[in-house]
């Protein structure tokens, strides 16, 4: 019983090892990511990194992941916006953004640097009453307890309104932020069917971002990733699985 238990051990990790070899693919790496390197030429400013797009592509036969950013910083009571181009990053790091597309991957403002991704604005302009208030949504329904209430900018600057009033933001969703930022979590707002109310995966930057839809759902490079990475996850879930199942195969 003994010998059939370590044959049939043999033969999973055997297969696994064959598995993963199928599925994982180097990949072109950077010493530092670009996003370290602006909070180091940043310092001393207010400043939110924000996920522009994501692509995954291919170079001398490794798979290239690439980011691009908006930079925004507060000058003089004032926002300025920059656009970065494609930057190589490493797998790691792509992966652990891929749900925060649009959202604020690195934020430091008041002398507070944070490296958990949240929505736009979130802890240094909405809930600022420097920047504005929350002011009842208009509604023809009369009940108050219903009624959502929303963040208004009262700022002069353009830009302040382009950024801050694209879309609602409202108090329930920024409650509900302030409780995931205590515990070190990003939030993404309400689920329902898969889709959330921020990131990759909500409503709103599908319309606004397509393009990277679009991308993904058509690029041959992306969809051999994303492949790849479903089987992999698939692949370490089984094995896992039958280790935890063949540990009492000799009692």
């Amino acid at each position: 019983m003994k010998v059939f238990q370590n044959l049939f051990l043999a033969l999973v990790i055997s297969l696994t090892i064959i598995a993963c070899g199928d599925s994982e693919r180097e990949s072109v790496s950077v010493p530092l990511e670009y996003s370290e390197q602006l909070i180091d030429d940043l310092n001393g400013t207010d400043f939110s990194i924000v996920l522009n797009d994501m692509n995954v592509d291919e170079e001398n036969g490794k798979d290239l992941f690439q980011h691009k950013y908006h930079i925004l910083k507060v000058e003089e009571d004032s926002l300025v916006v920059d656009s970065i181009g494609w930057k190589t990053v490493n797998k790691g790091f792509f992966i652990k953004h891929e749900n925060d597309l649009g959202m604020e991957i690195v934020s430091n403002h008041n002398n507070k640097l944070s490296r958990v991704a949240r929505p736009v604005g979130f802890d240094w302009a909405i809930g600022n009453e420097k920047y504005g208030q929350w002011e009842e949504e208009d509604s023809t329904n009369t009940n108050t307890s219903t009624r959502r209430r929303y963040w208004r900018s009262n700022h002069s600057s353009g830009l302040f309104w382009y950024w801050m009033l694209r879309r609602r933001s409202y108090q329930r969703d920024y409650v509900g932020y302030r409780a995931y930022n205590t515990a070190g979590k990003t939030y993404y707002g309400n689920t329902m069917n898969g889709s959330t109310t921020y990131g990759t995966n909500s409503a709103y930057e599908k319309k606004k971002r397509s393009s990277f839809f679009t991308r993904r759902s058509t690029s041959s490079t992306y969809k051999s990733y994303s492949t790849r990475k479903s089987a992999s996850s698939s692949r370490y879930s089984g094995a896992s699985s039958t280790r935890s199942k063949s540990g009492g195969f000799g009692k």
